[in-house]
């Protein structure tokens, strides 16, 4: 029996034991990205800087940066961003 053979068959194996994910769960996923995503966007545009909305939503700057990519940030009595 070849290798790869060999590995299909303990794959095959191994998706019978899983059970099958509910139908929801990927909407629900969804759902919740998106509102992670309003809920980043919502901060960024109140003045909040991509650390602090990382810090409290529990993800990496990199993450939120990509979420309020192109969003205008509020500006300081400065006029600065």
């Amino acid at each position: 029996m070849s290798h790869s053979t060999m590995r299909e068959k303990l794959n095959k194996r191994n998706m019978k034991n899983k059970p099958s994910p509910h139908p929801l769960e990927s909407k629900i996923q969804k759902v919740a990205d998106l509102l992670e995503h309003m809920l980043a966007v919502q901060m960024y545009t109140s003045g909040a800087t991509q650390p602090d909305i990382a810090k409290n939503l529990g993800m990496s700057v990199g993450k939120v940066n990509g979420l309020v990519k192109g969003v205008k940030a509020l500006k300081n009595n400065h006029g600065e961003e």
